[in-house]
């Protein structure tokens, strides 16, 4: 049975926000699972709340190695959960309604809820140890002093390896959610996670999905389109203001990337786009204050692209863009991007292929940063991530995507003025075509395909390295996702490999971007190179992952 690495998913997370009716929880040996009307809207949200990733349905499948991220629910998503007009459907759905009002009504800080969410995955560690899971978390202090070969030999067992990872720095706050008290050192928070020598994290997300108003560190972007707004409604998924990294938020990642012995990784997804252009910048300053940070390298662990340049983007205004004014006063602003059709199927009726234009997706200058550093881009198996906007007519599409909402200060910069952050800012702060059934897996294959393009666009190769050596599957399973066509849970990951067999080179004659380079092989007739076909599947499906784990589990050691 081949192997597969996924960059993101969540293994015990709803099995840690959930309970059953009776009000008991779900032991780790069961699926979560919507019943009744709680199962009817979790079709009709495209089955976002039963379990992806648990820990019975990872042991029955061929995710074998991975990075499993800890994350305490936010404001926003315990704000109003399922309410229609004046209806409260919530009830409908198995979560632990009492952990959602504590969070509502701030009577927990986001670093207990954390704590007490990671206390929960390494009380069951001994259990998740045997069988049926023989599931694992790394810490490099059980790697230390062994080479590259050996750690690789001691991951091929019959057993699964998952890093620990934090998603959101909201996690770091000590102070009561929106009690009107400021977090003020989240970096001692993360310091003593670096320190616990009971666990290891390999990467941070800096932001997440909405406004942490006690605790800035950057601006995010939207990733809550308007049907996920009928799940979990809050105005704080919403970008509403701030200009890019804050002072809070470059202590945070300096402590990250310079602890001595578990630095950790800053994860760029979430990130506003003037966010992520600014950090790119803050890590270049770092690496010539401290040479060793040079090492550590940036990664996008759950990612689709836009298809197009930031340039592009910028200056050629692929977008409209509009603000909210009150007495004359800016007090919000949107862009909406233009729609980009980057492929086609053989459905007659719903042909085209659309990327998700929005900027929470990775411009083509970022897919180069992340190689350029030695990172991965674990490409999301969320079919709105990819660009699947709608069940009927997903390719009739208007000139426009739905709008999206940019913080005030970056929209003034960035889409108004034009202007990037500088180092000034960083100092001062042959085949047939898929049916409609197949779109999504064609639409995965051509995230891949573009990145691949992109990467042998930007940057100069040297050995076996290539652009295919820096991507992976990022599925976000049971991460509130809606996952793409035929790809509900991990037990389906087995598929991935025949589906993109099938469809990479379809892709690669399809898509619209860079078409004068290839990212397959082919002879001199044009006869596609199977065997290099192969070799990639397998990158991307597990090596890639494999090689950056121990990359990792060596402290970035070559």
């Amino acid at each position: 049975m081949s192997r597969v690495f996924d960059s993101h998913f969540h293994l015990l997370f709803k099995h840690f926000v959930t309970r059953k009716p009776n009000g008991t929880e779900f032991g780790i040996s069961e699926n979560v699972k919507t019943t009744g009307i709680g199962a009817l809207l979790n079709d009709l949200f495209g089955g976002p709340f039963d379990s992806q990733a648990s820990p019975t349905l990872v042991s029955q499948s061929q995710l074998y190695l991975g990075m499993t991220s800890i994350l305490s629910v936010e404001h926003a998503f315990a704000n109003r959960v399922l309410h229609f007009r004046d209806m409260d459907l919530s009830k409908v759905l198995p979560l632990d309604h009492a952990g959602f009002t504590k969070i509502r009504e701030g009577k927990v800080s986001y670093n207990e809820e954390f704590l007490r969410q990671l206390k929960f995955h390494l009380d069951h560690q001994l259990t998740l140890s045997q069988a049926p899971y023989h599931i694992h978390f790394l810490k490099r202090a059980d790697y230390a002093g062994k080479t590259a070969a050996q750690i690789s030999t001691m991951l091929n067992d019959s057993k699964r390896y998952f890093a620990l990872t934090i998603e959101g720095g909201h996690n770091l706050s000590p102070v009561n959610i929106r009690s009107g008290v400021p977090s003020q050192y989240p970096e001692r928070q993360l310091m003593a996670l670096q320190d616990d020598p009971a666990h290891d994290f390999l990467s941070l997300n800096l932001c997440h999905l909405s406004e942490i108003p006690e605790q800035r560190l950057g601006s995010f972007a939207q990733g809550h389109n308007k049907t996920a707004q009928l799940a979990f409604h809050s105005d704080d998924f919403m970008p509403k203001s701030g200009l890019g990294l804050t002072e809070l938020g470059k202590k945070v990642i300096k402590q990250a990337l310079t602890h001595d012995t578990k630095p950790i990784v800053i994860d760029v997804k979430h990130m506003s786009l003037y966010t992520r252009l600014q950090y790119y910048k803050y890590r270049d300053k770092l690496v010539r204050e401290n040479p060793k940070v040079d090492r550590i390298p940036v990664i996008s662990s759950h990612s689709g692209f836009t298809f197009i340049t930031v340039d592009e983007f910028i200056k050629e205004r692929h977008f409209k863009s509009t603000k909210d004014e009150t007495n004359d006063v800016i007090v919000g602003a949107q862009i909406t991007p233009r729609n980009r059709k980057i492929g086609k199927t053989d459905d007659l009726v719903n042909s085209g292929l659309h990327c998700n234009p929005w900027t929470i997706n990775f411009f083509d200058e970022e897919i180069i940063e992340i190689m350029k550093t030695g990172g991965v881009i674990g490409i999301s198996l969320d079919q709105r991530i990819l660009g699947s906007a709608g069940i009927a007519l997903n390719s009739i599409r208007d000139k426009y995507f739905e709008p999206e909402y940019i913080p005030l200060q970056e929209w003034q910069k960035l889409f108004i003025n034009g202007e990037m952050p500088g180092a000034e800012a960083i100092e001062a702060l042959e085949g047939i075509g898929p049916t409609r059934e197949e779109r999504h897996i064609m639409l995965l294959c051509m995230h891949i395909i573009h990145a691949v393009r992109v990467g042998y666009k930007g940057l100069a190769w040297a050995g076996t390295d290539s652009p295919w050596k820096h991507l992976c599957i990022g599925s976000d399973f049971d991460g509130m996702i809606n996952p793409i066509n035929g790809i509900d849970t991990v037990l389906d990951l087995k598929k991935l490999s025949g589906e993109l067999k099938r469809y990479l080179p379809v892709a690669d004659k399809q898509l619209t971007t860079y078409p004068d380079i290839k990212a397959l092989q082919y002879s001199e007739t044009g006869k596609l190179d199977e065997s290099f076909l192969d070799e990639v599947i397998q990158d991307f499906l597990y090596q890639n992952g494999e090689r950056f784990i121990i990359r990792w589990l060596r402290n970035w050691q070559a």
